[in-house]
């Protein structure tokens, strides 16, 4: 008898087995589908993503766009394509410091304001198709005045005389005596 069971237990495993393996093949109808291929003559009409720069460089898919005002690329929803009377003091104050300081060529930057906050500020410098660099500045008795320009790590030395240039547009300096990073 016991034989017997066991025989059965194979036997009815044996069947499970086979309806398992073999229920696929009955149940579902298996197709082939192709897919098309464009031809290689086919140009794509869809640019990638930053492939759309216009004459200024701004990237319209990221939301860029050319503010005359301002000089610069941005996206109206973040900053305001509209200068202030501050902004354009600082900016012009900055580019005729630049000039003065670099020469005739420096005639030729995009001087762009980023940040002013309560007497120091913070922006750019560039040219059209190259690279730039970054100033700050301070106002002092009524007048802005260079603090820094270039690229790079600002010396503390060169802050020395504005104890009061905010940490937050200017975190970090370059002790130059003792070769460290200084957090202000």
């Amino acid at each position: 008898m016991r034989m017997r069971s066991k025989w059965l237990i194979v036997g009815v495993g044996a069947v499970i087995l086979m309806v398992i393996v073999t229920v696929p093949f009955f149940s579902f109808k298996i197709t082939r589908q192709t897919i098309p291929v464009p031809d290689a003559d086919v140009s794509p009409t869809m640019q990638p993503l930053g492939g759309d720069t216009d004459e200024h460089g701004c990237i319209g898919s990221a939301g860029y766009s050319w503010c005359e005002a301002k000089q610069k690329c941005l996206r109206t929803w973040e900053e305001s394509c509209t200068e202030t009377n501050k902004e354009e003091e600082v900016r012009d104050a900055v580019r005729a410091q630049l000039i003065a300081k670099h020469g005739p060529d420096a005639e030729a930057l995009n001087i762009s304001v980023a940040i002013i906050d309560s007497g120091y500020a913070k922006g750019g410098a560039s040219v059209e198709g190259m690279g730039g660099g970054m100033w700050f500045a301070a106002e002092v008795n009524g007048m802005w005045q260079l603090v820094w320009d270039g690229n790079g790590v600002i010396e503390c030395s060169v802050l020395a005389a504005y104890p009061e240039f905010p940490s937050t547009l200017i975190p970090e300096c370059y002790d130059s005596v003792a070769q460290i990073m200084v957090t202000r």
